[in-house]
Parts: structure tokens; sequence; C-alpha cells
């Protein structure tokens, strides 16, 4: 085996689907849209709870 043959064996890899260019960018997108959703609903559901804590006096 030559030198130059081991040196290209060296610097292979391979990616699996979804782990770069075109998919791994639309991939990236939905998590991060999924992300954004469920901390605005975590956040919408914390703040009705304070809100009823407070209004009730709990919070005194």
């Amino acid at each position: 085996m030559s030198r130059k043959k081991r040196d290209k064996d060296q610097q292979r890899f391979y990616l699996l689907p979804g782990q770069g260019g075109r998919a791994h960018r639309r991939k990236q997108k939905f998590i991060l849209a999924w992300s954004a959703i469920v901390a605005f609903i975590i956040a919408a559901i914390l703040a009705t709870a304070m809100y009823f804590i407070n209004r009730a006096g709990m919070g005194r």
C-alpha cells in the first residue's frame, strides 16, 4: 500500500443522514422551532399559575 493511499484512508470520514448539509440545517431549524414553542407554553403555564396564586392571596 502506498503512502498516498494510506493518507487518504486516514482522512476519510462518513456522515450519516442528517449530520451535515441541507438535512442538518433542516433538522436544527425544526429543533429550534419546537424548543421555542415548548418554552412559550411553559412560560404561559408558569405565568398563569403565578397570577392565580397572587390573586388568591396565597403568596402573602
